[in-house]
């Protein structure tokens, strides 16, 4: 069933060439670890083109990864994840960066089209990374054109795109996308429980929750020039390899493991789960995707245990992430107080702070909750000291041994 609890990464996802790019660029960076990841194996997906894949008993899996970075505006970080991976992106691929690297993803079927067609030899695709740092206006635009679900369905299985009107007549080959979006918690919620969800357009993207991992100094912050340098060279190498393969194998010991291990895990994930349940199929999917992209980066062409290991690490993440956002979307209003209270009751003697509960349930105004806290007589309230700007407080479950006696909780 879905839960409240907030999303912690398994060390296992940086794993390989790209986790030690993460683990290395994240002293410099406020942004997320796993934000900064998914935005590396996406534009290293994008990167590698079209023509390596994951040989299955269906065909060739391709290798496109969509991630959505969803957190809260400001604390989330978003934007400084995405921003210092694109940098070692760019670094090492200065050309690709111009060319094949586009802001904003087109919310009508033409305009989607002419981004790939305008890039391609002969009616074959080139790759092509978006980058939409406003996924909530892309999807609301994007409802008034049906062509775009179509068109973002072929691009993710790599179908051929058609686009005919009495003027144009488009073909696209082989097409290959990937997308990092940015998006509010409570805007993908309501995403994740909607029919675009469900009609199979939106559970293509992989959504990763993310918070500003740390505070760093203004004016001392060291510079990450020369690191990015560094791993832009990397970066490229990685790629030059890539680029030579053609198909990924999975050896027949890694695939008797995998069936027992790690695919079941990943069915067990949503199985039973009636909001989950449309993640199911695009969960092994991508399990399997992200795998290759793992195996590749680390310049090897047979996937190893290690690479499904990091592979179901940022599945479960995923999942989490759903979870996470999906509840306080999706929740009868009638039942929101019982959840602030249920949250804070959860946190034991330590309790959380105005602060955390706000974040938490982001659609609740501050002063609906100071209302059903105050209506509660378990909750204490304490005003904690302030370092600057508005003091937050701290909300304290009580037990009955703990009440005052004359019922009342609350501290000044």
């Amino acid at each position: 069933m879905p839960t409240n609890k907030m999303p912690e990464p398994d060390v296992a996802m940086f794993t390989g060439p790209i986790g030690k790019m993460v683990n290395e660029l994240d002293p410099y960076t406020e942004g997320s670890k796993v934000g900064v990841l998914a935005t590396l194996l996406a534009g290293f997906s994008a990167a590698v083109g079209n023509l390596p894949g994951v040989g299955t008993g269906k065909g060739s899996m391709p290798l496109s990864f969509w991630p959505v970075l969803v957190g809260p505006t400001g604390v989330g970080r978003k934007g400084t994840a995405t921003g210092i991976a694109m940098k070692v992106l760019v670094e090492g691929l200065a050309t690709f960066g111009v060319n094949n690297v586009v802001y904003g993803c087109p919310a009508t079927g033409l305009g989607f089209a002419g981004e790939l067609s305008e890039r391609a030899i002969r009616n074959v695709a080139a790759p092509v990374l978006f980058i939409e740092e406003e996924m909530d206006t892309f999807i609301s635009n994007s409802k008034r054109d049906t062509k775009v679900g179509t068109y973002l369905r072929k691009a993710w299985d790599g179908a051929t795109i058609t686009h005919k009107t009495s003027q144009l007549d488009l073909v696209i080959m082989k097409p290959h996308v990937a997308i990092v979006g940015h998006i509010q918690p409570k805007n993908w919620g309501a995403i994740s429980g909607s029919k675009d969800a469900t009609g199979g357009t939106y559970n293509r993207f992989f959504p990763v929750w993310v918070m500003q991992s740390k505070k760093l100094p203004v004016f001392a912050t060291p510079n990450p020039e020369e690191l990015i340098k560094k791993l832009g060279n990397r970066f490229r190498s990685m790629v030059n390899f890539a680029q030579e393969v053609t198909e990924l194998t999975v050896p027949d010991d890694v695939a008797l493991v995998f069936e027992n291990k790690h695919r079941e895990i990943c069915d067990a994930l949503t199985t039973g789960n009636e909001e989950l349940g449309q993640y199911t199929e695009r969960a092994m999917a991508y399990m399997i995707r992200i795998a290759g992209l793992y195996c590749l980066a680390d310049k090897r062409t047979e996937l190893a245990l290690t690479d499904f290991d990091a592979a179901l690490a940022l599945v479960q993440y995923m999942v989490e992430t759903v979870t996470y956002t999906l509840p306080e979307a999706e929740a009868d209003g009638n039942d929101i107080p019982a959840r602030i209270v249920a949250f804070i009751r959860e946190a034991g003697e330590q309790g959380v702070t105005s602060t955390e509960v706000a974040r938490k349930f982001q659609r609740v105004r501050a002063a609906e909750i100071r209302a059903i806290v105050d209506g509660s007589e378990r909750i204490k309230t304490t005003k904690l000291r302030s370092e600057g700007g508005r003091p937050a407080t701290l909300f304290t479950w009580l037990e009955d041994s703990e009440q005052t006696a004359d019922g009342l909780a609350v501290v000044a």
